[in-house]
């Protein structure tokens, strides 16, 4: 099975600027892109717990457009898949399951310095549990490895 990028969207906080850093990565690796979008669970929006393209929101469609038609102009072949439970948990699940998942791209809102970042119970499983890397992207394209991160909290706790 082919390599891919994983761009992971959490749809109570979409960070939208992850998903050109997603798409020029497959594009120079020559990966296909999954492009997951994991909503909060609302039992009374769901039918049979299931959400569909459908159902999205006109903005959040033409955002899933967008992405498509980039990655058609880089040549990057998507695909998309739709979520609905915990972020993080959804991202795992979906990392551990047979994808072929090389790289997980999630995007971090504000501006805060890399030092300052906070290795999560979260994502301290998935760069535990996920065996490829995982970059998160802020607002200004500075991207950092989770890795790092984790790596750094675990040097200042010891």
């Amino acid at each position: 099975m082919k390599k891919r990028v994983l761009l992971a969207i959490d749809m109570e906080a979409p960070a939208v600027w992850a998903a050109s850093y997603a798409v020029q990565l497959a594009a120079r690796l020559k990966l296909s892109l999954a492009v997951m979008a994991v909503f909060p669970v609302q039992p009374e929006s769901l039918a049979n717990g299931e959400i569909s393209p459908e159902v999205l929101e006109e903005d959040t469609r033409l955002w899933l457009g967008k992405i498509r038609e980039r990655c058609q102009q880089e040549g990057v072949t998507m695909e998309i898949f739709i979520s609905s439970g915990p972020f993080y948990e959804e991202v795992l699940r979906f990392s551990n399951s047979p994808s072929s998942v090389q790289f997980i791209i999630m995007g971090l809102a504000g501006d805060f310095p890399q030092e300052g970042m906070e290795c999560s119970p979260p994502l301290q499983r998935l760069h535990q549990q996920f065996e490829g890397e995982v970059l998160l992207v802020r607002v200004q394209g500075k991207v950092a490895r989770l890795a790092d991160i984790c790596r750094q909290n675990f040097t200042r706790e010891n």
